[in-house]
């Protein structure tokens, strides 16, 4: 079986991470770096129009804070919500040179499990680390709250693409990465498809080397709206990045991909 997860980070607009800072920021557009939600919220209804246009199952991986602070939730109903940190964390502090040590983890973890609650009224199954950055002891100590599968590592395309066990116990369901027919690196992320560095075409050819397994789309809820270079689109851009996504799922459901969200994946490719 061919799987189709198409996942969404539901986050701040054009989030970045700040130096000396544990929560992430939003682009400076020359009012600071302070967290903005219009564009979060407007494509995370434009998205889930198009998902319920097609019937078709998708993940949405919330940042608590954007979640809860936009109202974005009031558009989510019978869609799964699963967890990308509280305000975005560089868990790791690679980014940001900010070390979270231990207690601070949990912290975050339950804070985002409890405004993720509050919001949707269930408890988030899934989790993906803000900027694919993994904490191997957050990770060690999700199943204590529920959590049963991650989504925070990268694999290297091949003819199969399982879900496979981490040492703590979490079923990993990984994004795909791979080389394009130039030779270039080339994730199943379409940002560089909404900041016009790629043709969506990109992607389904690399969806096409998967033979059996699980293929994991992803887009941020904001760059149908935003992007990085641009800044806020106009309504014939923002229609084309709704068209460009729901191309490459048509596509994809055309040649024998069966759409899924995450949940139902570790249920079925497990």
């Amino acid at each position: 079986m061919k799987a189709l997860c198409f996942t969404v980070d539901l986050d701040r607009d054009v989030n970045i991470p700040v130096k000396g800072r544990r929560e992430a920021g939003s682009f400076d557009r020359g009012n600071g770096t302070q967290p903005r939600f219009e564009s979060t919220v407007r494509g995370t209804e434009l998205l889930v129009e198009m998902l319920d246009s097609l019937h078709i199952d998708a993940t949405f991986f919330a940042e608590a804070r954007a979640l809860h602070s936009s109202g974005a939730y009031q558009y989510l109903d019978g869609y799964e919500v699963a967890m990308h940190g509280l305000d975005h964390e560089d868990l790791t502090g690679l980014k940001t040179g900010i070390s979270l040590d231990y207690g601070e983890l949990r912290e975050i973890v339950e804070r985002s499990i409890s405004m993720i609650r509050d919001c949707t009224g269930m408890s988030p199954k899934g989790f993906r680390s803000p900027y694919m950055l993994a904490n191997e002891d957050l990770l060690s100590f999700l199943p204590e709250y529920g959590i049963t599968y991650d989504s925070s590592y990268y694999v290297y395309a091949d003819s199969v693409v399982r879900p496979y066990r981490l040492d703590g116990g979490l079923l990993e369901i990984p994004v795909v990465k791979a080389n394009d027919a130039l030779g270039n690196p080339i994730t199943s992320y379409l940002w560089p498809v909404h900041e016009g560095k790629r043709p969506k075409e990109d992607i389904v050819s690399m969806a096409r080397g998967l033979d059996d397994g699980v293929f994991v789309l992803v887009t941020h809820s904001w760059h149908v709206c935003e992007t990085q270079g641009s800044g806020k689109l106009d309504d014939d851009k923002v229609k084309e990045n709704i068209s460009s996504i729901r191309w490459i799922l048509e596509t994809l459901i055309d040649e024998g991909f069966r759409p899924m969200s995450m949940a139902e994946a570790t249920r079925t490719m497990s």
